[in-house]
């Protein structure tokens, strides 16, 4: 086809023969065309694929064509060429493990007939290569794939693969690139192009998008010109136009008209409280806009439906004619009396509109002016005016003076009294203002009847009733309130006055009693006396040691009976033992308190001195060395040093021995104990410097990196600084020389490796953001340590100068949790200020106590200061908080939390025997803590005089407040605090098992189930044991307790016949045979029989061997050490010496060579003695004389060998040689290949210099490439 411009009609539609503008078109000013340009790329011929239907494109159908002269014969490869029919496939359907998976990808195919490709087709099939370049580019814009594939009839099918947004912007940049394309055009209005547009072209771009094509407006230089134009595939331009046809013929319908009308007649427009407005919009669907007052404009603005804009236009038009002739009148009318003519939201004067069509005028607070302009018809202004005076007269106001403390008594509990007093307060508002004054405003009469009986009772509480200041320093506040407010209380009811103790933070000092004259000067005096005794009293706590506690109280408590006789004001509070606590309490006057901390601080001092502990590493080999025979060398050292020394617990991994006395008897011990170690074997220790920051990750999970090391290399001891030393780099290697050496490398490497990937850091935080960032129970700290699980966080310790965060751990890690925090500290330092209403009702329980709660919030969120209302501002609900956002909203939902739980909270009652209150109440604050409770234990001393029968007596009742399920959570974890006694009988000869080996095991039983458990002496031959403690404990515990005595009894007759013992006589020559490599074989033996065999050391001399066990056993095992040396009897054994040198060498790694050697020629080679005299000789038995000897020739060849290697060592150095290079990889060529037939069969997806398109290793849609 040439290269010629046509005219393209559109499709016929509804039975005619194309599409043409028309004069309806014309009406709304549009006009538009198709004119069918030379396509884009120079091609002659193609067509758009099918149009859309209801205005969306298909993309995959194809459109009518337009035929030309010269267009090939199309065949339909699928009717012509027909496909072979598909083998029956049967589909398996498996469930996916996690449920269906939306694929992100989608793939979408577009087809383009021989006609329809806008490329100039070549003269042989495949031949793409221009098609395939705009498809690379395009691929590469939208971050899809594209792959092109053309059939026999020069159809093109492309595929589209990506995410559903790119495949789209693809889809809809092939059509404009690969498809013959086409002009068409529009006349629009320019009032509607905006529209078109749409903010910053969204609506246009959305068009391109949806129709594939390229829409032009008009320029702004060409006033003239109305013709938007529209670019693209045929079929997608016709169906842009008719939607933008559509767009503006819906924008045509729309108007928008203003109006001028005097500012002074909006209030008619409006209409009262705006009835008029809402009416007209709607009945007409219109929207008014009337511009506020502030504003010198005075132009309406109407817009909706044409019809319903017009139409209100007309109606305001007539409005304002209507209002021409008005009138006004002024009238002056005091400041204060204004409110009472506007009303509620203007109420008022809206209410004057409705009735006379009369505006009224009130000047605003600024104008400071009294005059009153009513406007409108001059019938009816008397009759607004009228209505102006008797509102602005209706209300009265009037003031009554009162003492300030005698506001609570006017109002009464939640207002009571002051409802007495004055019932009817509908009409009346009623304010008590500071400074001592009641307003009261409303109708006269019901004002001055309210205003009488408050000035009646103010005068009968100034006759009955005073308020006096008792000064107390604020220090003292906490003992006049007594535990749980008992103490305050009981002043209350004694003396029926009230008593206001103010809150702690303020440092006041006043103490505020109200009540009858009598009763406040009685209570008064009874605080003064309080105070006076208080002043001489003293409490101290003394840090003491659990362990000590017993010894301090004494045998039967013997020493403190005797301290409470030597000072009886003193009350002595030891922790209950069942607590884990170190405070001793003393409490009375000052100088007895200071004398008995005296004497009980020398005596735990000496306590001290006597019980140093330090810790001495022994290897397992040499405690019975250590201990000697039935104890000798120990109990030497425990005489001779005065101290004690205690094994560690059978089974335990840890080979330390404790020391206990005097530090210098314990260091004088240890120095002996290390004596006898070192005269055993050739102890060394050596040290390595390991950066401190490596430390932590060493000796995590329970030191089990070290221990392996040390279990790897003959049980070395590594001793690493203190934890509480930060400084020292120093970690201390002891064991045998050689073992030292070689955990000395390993633990370098580990320690190098380790240090390689921790990297440490710091962050500087102010004190109050600490709490803040752990979080309530650690929570925002186990979310952090949960997203980065390597880094170790290590908040500071309380002193202010450590006020940094540490983080150790992976260097990726540890960079991004410091950047976390460091975003988090950002914010925190950010200040704000929002508020929380909170009910009056409950500020007290956030306020008592000296805020103990407040106090509580702002330490868990960084500090935030919180503001209640002060007591006396009632009914103020909003708390203020102030401090950094996060913190702030942080204490703000704690807040709600606790109004949460006050809403719903209930109280119930507990009894609890008193003798038990002294251990429970350690784990109150806790239990408090856990439930959000308030738990309320009765005072010390309280009596049970005038108890009613069958109720709960003073002395036993626990209170617990709170929401209703946490208090019954809170009730059972009490009840299980109580602590019960049990017994149980366990036999006599079982009690020295139970106590364990000075004590250890009741001890570690006690621990573990934290009872105490009272097993009687052995001179009372009694068979019962207590156990104290929590039921739950105490259950746990006898059962632990029944499971080790059925363990005992059931071994009982098997320990029996397990100690059957034979001892028979074997040469000493042998003893070495049977004992094995280091005991290899005689552990082996054992494992086998089970039994024990006890061979006698070489120093002693003797030929008996024992063996322990069954008695079956005993003889099998005995019966096979006798064949075995009858066995050795009959061997041949030579001697042989052999370099001492060459050793190594023949015994190998883990002694491999040796053992091959021995298994080769079936002898026996035993290797000399660290103490032999000749350390040269080796002995060589076996059955055979001959395996002996051609043992040995291979071992002196062997020797041989090795000496003149060792020689030419020492002589020179040896070359060094350099590897050689590795050959080139052989080159594999592939023949008869798929890609290697005709392209014709197989056509390229592009030519060798066009840009790769978009792929990924998933092979397309087709699947995978298999080549």
């Amino acid at each position: 086809m040439a290269n010629t411009t046509e005219t393209a009609a559109f499709p016929a539609e509804n039975g005619t023969n194309g599409f043409h503008a028309d004069a309806a078109d014309a009406e709304f000013g549009l006009n538009y065309g198709l004119v069918d340009p030379t396509p884009t790329n120079g091609a002659s011929n193609g067509l758009a694929p099918t149009p859309p239907v209801d205005g969306v494109p298909a993309t995959t159908t194809a459109a009518p064509t337009i035929a030309s002269a010269t267009a090939p014969v199309i065949m339909d490869y699928s009717v012509d060429f027909p496909k072979l029919p598909d083998a029956p496939v049967v589909k398996k359907t498996v469930a996916p493990a996690w449920g269906a998976v939306r694929a992100n990808t989608v793939t979408e195919a577009v087809t383009f007939t021989a006609e329809e490709r806008a490329s100039k087709l070549g003269k042989r099939l495949g031949d793409m290569s221009e098609e395939q370049t705009k498809c690379a580019t395009i691929a590469a814009i939208t971050g899809t794939k594209i792959e092109l594939s053309e059939a026999r009839d020069h159809s093109l099918t492309v595929l589209i693969s990506g995410r559903k947004s790119a495949v789209d912007e693809a889809r809809s940049k092939l059509l404009r690139d690969l498809q013959t394309q086409v002009d068409g055009e529009i006349r629009v209005a320019k009032e509607f192009r905006g529209a078109l547009i749409g903010k910053e072209g969204s609506n246009l771009r959305k068009l391109e998008q949806e129709f594939a094509c390229k829409i032009n407006m008009p320029n702004r230089d060409e006033p003239g010109n109305d013709t938007i134009r529209v670019h693209g595939p045929p079929a997608y331009v016709h169906a842009a136009l008719r939607k933008i046809e559509s767009i503006v013929t819906e924008l045509a319908k729309q108007a928008t008209e203003t109006i001028t009308i005097p500012k002074a007649l909006y209030p008619w427009v409006r209409g009262p409280a705006n009835e008029n407005i809402a009416k007209l919009e709607s009945t007409y669907s219109v929207r008014v806009n009337i511009p506020p007052p502030s504003s010198d404009k005075d132009t309406i603005v109407v817009s909706g439906v044409r019809e319903g804009v017009y139409a209100v236009i007309a109606e305001l038009k007539n409005l304002a004619a209507s209002k021409q002739n008005i009138a006004s009148i002024t009238c002056n009318l005091p400041r204060s009396q204004h409110r009472y003519l506007l009303g509620a939201r203007r109420a008022g004067i809206d209410e004057i509109l409705r009735a006379t069509d009369v505006v009224v005028e009130v000047p605003t607070e600024e104008e400071n002016s009294d005059v009153i302009t009513l406007r409108g018809d001059t019938t009816r202004l008397a009759d607004a005016l009228s209505l102006v005076y008797a509102r602005a007269t209706s209300i009265v106001t009037k003031e009554v003076k009162y003492a300030d403390w005698q506001r609570r008594f006017l109002i009464g509990p939640k207002g009571a009294t002051l409802a007495s007093l004055v019932p009817n307060q509908d009409k009346l508002k009623i304010d008590f203002e500071d400074g001592g004054i009641v307003f009261i405003e409303g109708p006269p009469e019901q004002v001055n009847a309210a205003a009488e009986a408050l000035e009646q009772e103010v005068a009968r509480l100034t006759k009955e009733l005073a308020s006096d200041v008792v000064k107390v320093p604020a220090n003292l506040h906490r003992h006049i309130v007594g535990r749980n407010g008992a103490l305050v209380n009981k002043l209350k009811a004694d003396n029926d006055v009230q008593i206001t103790i103010p809150d702690e933070s303020k440092g006041s000092d006043e103490i505020r009693v109200e009540g009858k004259k009598a009763g406040v000067a009685k209570a008064i005096a009874a605080i003064k006396e309080i105070v006076n005794r208080l002043e001489n009293e003293k409490s101290r706590d003394i840090i003491i040691e659990q362990r000590f506690h017993g010894q301090l109280i004494g045998k039967a408590g013997e020493n403190i009976n005797k301290w409470r006789a030597e000072f009886p004001t003193v009350s002595i509070a030891f922790p209950d033992a069942i607590v884990k606590s170190d405070i001793v309490n003393l409490r009375g006057d000052k100088k007895e308190v200071d004398k008995l901390h005296a004497a009980i601080t020398k005596l735990n001092k000496e306590l001290l001195e006597s019980n140093f502990q330090d810790t001495v590493s022994i290897f397992k080999e040499y405690y019975k060395h250590i201990i000697g025979k039935a104890g000798a060398n120990i109990n030497k050292i425990r005489e001779e040093t005065n101290t004690r020394i205690e094994l560690p617990a059978q089974g335990s991994p840890d080979g330390r021995l404790t020391v206990i006395g005097k530090q210098a008897n314990v260091e004088k011990a240890i120095e002996k104990l290390n004596k006898i170690q070192n005269e055993l074997a050739s102890i060394v220790e050596e040290e390595v410097t390991i950066p401190n920051k490596v430390h932590a990750r060493l000796l995590g999970h329970g030191r089990r990196l070290i221990r392996d090391i040390e279990d790897e290399f003959g049980g070395v001891h590594i001793i690493f600084p203190k934890t509480t030393d930060k400084t020292s780099d120093k970690v201390t290697i002891r064991g045998p020389k050689d073992d030292v050496a070689r955990a000395k490398k390993a633990l370098v490497d580990v320690a190098k490796h380790a240090e390689e990937t921790t990297e440490e850091a710091y962050i500087p935080t102010k004190p109050e953001y600490i709490k803040f960032l752990i979080g309530r129970e650690g929570a925002n700290v186990k979310k952090m340590r949960e997203a980065y699980p390597s880094v170790r966080i290590i908040f500071p310790e309380a002193e202010p100068a450590e006020q940094r965060i540490f983080l150790i751990g992976k260097k990726e890690e540890v960079a991004a949790a410091k950047a976390a925090y460091e975003a988090q500290i950002k914010e925190l330092n950010e200040t704000v200020e929002i508020h929380v209403d909170v009910n009056p009702k409950y500020h007290k329980h956030f306020v008592v106590r000296g805020a103990e709660v407040i106090r509580e919030i702002q330490e868990q969120n960084g500090g935030v200061v919180i503001s209640f209302p002060r007591q006396d501002a009632a009914g103020e609900t909003k708390v203020t908080i102030k401090g950094s956002k996060q913190c702030a909203e942080s204490a703000k939902a704690r807040i709600e939390e606790i109004v949460g739980d006050l809403e719903a909270q209930v109280t119930i009652t507990l009894p609890i025997p008193n003798e038990h209150h002294r251990s429970i109440v350690p784990h109150a604050n806790e239990l408090r803590s856990r439930f959000g409770v308030r738990i309320r234990f009765p005072a010390r001393g309280t009596s049970n005089e005038g108890a009613e029968e069958g109720a709960v007596l003073p002395a036993d009742a626990v209170t617990i407040t709170g929401r209703d399920t946490k208090v019954e959570a809170a009730k059972a974890a009490l009840i299980d605090l109580i602590p019960v006694t049990k017994t149980i009988a366990v036999p006599l000869d079982f009690h020295s098992s139970l106590i364990g080996k000075g004590g250890e095991a009741v001890r570690q039983l006690m621990t573990a189930h934290a009872v105490r458990v009272k097993i009687p002496p052995s001179s009372e031959q009694n068979e019962e044991i207590q156990v104290t403690g929590s039921a739950a404990n105490v259950d746990a515990a006898l059962e632990t307790i029944t499971e080790r005595m059925k363990e005992y009894e059931g071994q009982a007759e098997d320990r029996k016949l397990r100690s059957h013992k034979i001892d028979f006589e074997i040469p000493l020559k042998y003893h070495q045979r049977i004992i094995g490599p280091g005991g290899a074989h005689i552990k082996e033996v054992q494992a086998r029989h089970g039994v024990q065999i006890k061979v006698p050391r070489s120093e002693e001399n003797s030929t008996t061997i024992s063996i322990i066990g069954y008695e079956e056993k005993a003889n099998e095992c005995k019966a096979e050490i006798v064949a075995m040396v009858d066995d050795l009897e009959n061997q041949v054994s030579l001697e042989v010496e052999l370099d001492s040198r060459f050793h190594p060498r023949l015994i190998g790694q883990r002694g491999r060579n040796l053992k091959k050697i021995q298994e080769e020629y079936k002898v026996d080679i035993r290797m000399p003695g660290r103490n032999d005299e000749n350390p040269n000789l080796v002995v060589i038995s076996g059955k055979s004389e001959d395996d002996v000897l051609t043992c040995i020739d291979k071992l002196r060849a062997q020797e041989e060998d090795f000496l003149d290697d060792l020689a030419e060592r020492t002589a020179y150095q040896a070359p060094r040689h350099e590897p050689a290079p590795a050959p080139a990889p052989r080159k594999v060529q592939i023949t008869g290949a798929p890609w290697q037939l005709q392209s014709d069969d197989f056509p390229s997806m592009g030519g060798a210099d066009a840009p790769a398109p978009a792929s990924s290793s998933s092979g397309g849609v087709w699947g995978q490439r298999r080549w």
